[in-house]
């Protein structure tokens, strides 16, 4: 078994309800993106690959239902 140690970086736009989730991986372009969706076509997010299908990044949408609240 290999394990694979990746650094992970989280944006966070609350604007958008978004998060995004990047590996590091020297700026890549994205070459492919794969919908997360459910059977009747919900959108939850995305996962972006590169050519030769490295994980590049996870977006995930309606992330505050997620993320524990900063406001007190």
């Amino acid at each position: 078994m290999t394990i694979t140690k990746i650094e992970l970086t989280l944006t966070v736009d609350s604007e958008a309800d978004a998060g995004y989730i990047k590996t590091k991986s020297e700026d890549r372009s994205v070459a492919r993106t794969i919908p997360i969706q459910d059977k009747n076509d919900q959108l939850y997010g995305t996962i972006d690959l590169a050519d030769d299908g490295t994980l590049l990044g996870i977006e995930i949408l309606g992330v505050r239902k997620l993320l524990p609240s900063t406001s007190e």
